[in-house]
């Protein structure tokens, strides 16, 4: 789909000696997109409406970030993908080698993109916590404007809120949306609640007015509205599935990105089961040794389109990249410290940094602020212990249930011990220990071989699944 610069416009009327007239009165066909992305496949639809992708191709490497944007100014938005802190940008919506690369920010960071000064093309930027720092060119290079605003928690949206030409910042905070139409550090030119905290936001001129607008995904149905204000959805259509990565043609993927602060109720003691009396199980998987199971975890996972928390330590982040990159797309991720000790025997300062290390190699490795959820490693803590780690910002997850599928065949157990235990204990809120890695006797991924069964039958009870992170 193209959609013509307000300069290239503008150069037009001025050759036919028509008064020009403002970018939004003009444009053409200036709707984007709406894009699913599945591993490495990118597929896009070029109408807002319920119906097959017009266009698929492979890019990058699955579990990139993926952005699309008008790289060259030449009307048209295509894909790109960061990997780390490298961006490669295509100009055409195909298979093919990168037209442009090049390294701007930190793996940590999150990715945006925008028309940061009005002169027609897409460039990047970064946020990092709550500051956001945009370059109008893209190379190498540092930032041309920098500033603050948000917070470390919201999910950052950019678009161009006024029609006025240039892209701002806007962030998402449960389902309340702060627009500012200025690239400076100030409040919110306005704001509004728009979907639900659950839903995912994507960003557009859905109209084609000059303007951008909200929208939310809820599983696989496209909400958009045509405003910048309260109010229902203007249009509606389902499009891919409710587990792809999904963003429309003018914007980054924004999703969440953690970091809120914890619950006053839940510090001072573990987790072990969540306060709630609806039928929903937290499935979560603890990453410290191997990642002999995650594969098959994952498409599990994706297949039955089921949420879950990782807990991962910074040593696996840092030995499994590739792997911490794939779960840190899709899945909120706790912490589980740095090399997995027993900390009730290490002094304040080892814990601190032990707790600290690990919360930086998971942020680079995965986009994600582990805060405020952190397991204490083979669940050994003490009133010392777990006070230095809620003075960190953390809460102590513990577990409803260990399916003991670590224990390997080696161990006596199954993958039918494994649901089993799991449907034993089965009750509303319950927190379920499971591993990614392989037992090191056996090699059995227990936990792996057993999560379809075990999905099966706990939503044949009524349960249906919800992360860690939803509750804190």
């Amino acid at each position: 789909m193209i959609k013509l610069s307000h300069y290239v416009v503008s150069a037009l009327l001025v050759a036919l000696a028509v008064p020009a007239q403002p970018a939004f009165a003009i444009q053409v066909d200036a709707q984007p997109d709406p894009v699913v992305v599945s591993g490495s496949t990118f597929y896009i639809r070029d109408t807002l409406t319920t119906g097959s992708p017009t266009t698929s191709f492979s890019y990058g490497s699955p579990n990139d970030y993926p952005v699309f944007g008008d790289w060259n100014g030449d009307g048209v938005a295509t894909v790109g993908v960061v990997h780390g802190n490298v961006w490669s940008l295509r100009n055409s919506n195909s298979a093919g080698a990168p037209s442009i690369t090049f390294a701007y920010g930190l793996p940590g960071d999150t990715p945006v993109v925008g028309d940061w000064d009005g002169d027609g093309d897409t460039t990047p930027g970064v946020v990092r916590g709550n500051t956001w720092y945009l370059r109008n060119s893209n190379t190498n290079g540092g930032a041309n404007l920098t500033f603050s605003y948000g917070m470390r928690s919201d999910r950052v949206v950019t678009g161009d809120w006024d029609g006025d030409g240039d892209t701002n910042p806007g962030v998402v905070r449960g389902n309340v949306w702060y627009l500012r139409n200025y690239n400076s550090t100030g409040g919110s030119s306005r704001y509004f609640a728009y979907g639900l905290a659950t839903d995912r936001p994507i960003v557009g001129d859905w109209d084609g007015d000059g303007d951008t607008n909200p929208g939310m995904i809820r599983g696989n149905l496209w909400l958009l509205r045509n405003y910048n204000s309260n109010g229902l959805s203007s249009r509606s259509f389902r499009y891919g599935s409710a587990c792809d990565v999904a963003l429309s043609s003018t914007m980054a993927l924004a999703r969440d990105r953690g970091g809120k602060s914890p619950k006053s109720s839940m510090l001072g003691r573990d987790v072990n089961v969540l306060p709630t009396t609806s039928k929903v199980v937290a499935l979560t998987f603890d990453a410290g040794a191997n990642a002999a199971g995650l594969s098959s975890i994952l498409n599990t996972l994706n297949d039955y389109c089921v949420p879950a928390t990782f807990f991962l330590t910074g040593s696996w982040t840092r030995s499994f990249p590739d792997q911490a990159r794939a779960i840190g797309l899709r899945y909120p991720v706790g912490n589980h410290t740095d090399t997995h000790p027993h900390l009730p025997a290490l002094s304040d300062s080892a814990v601190r940094a032990q707790v600290l290390n690990a919360q930086a190699a998971i942020m680079a490795g995965t986009r994600y602020d582990p805060r405020p959820v952190f397991r204490f490693p083979y669940g050994d803590r003490s009133t010392r212990t777990l006070s230095l780690v809620n003075s960190l910002g953390y809460v102590s997850i513990r577990w409803t249930v260990d399916t003991l599928g670590w224990k390997g065949t080696s161990g006596g157990q199954s993958a039918s011990t494994v649901v089993q235990r799991v449907i034993n204990t089965l009750r509303p809120g319950q927190i379920v220990l499971m591993h990614v890695g392989s037992n090191p006797d056996d090699g059995s991924t227990l936990d792996a071989a057993a999560l379809p069964t075990l999905i099966t039958e706990l939503r044949s009870r009524g349960y249906s699944f919800v992360t860690v992170q939803q509750y804190m």
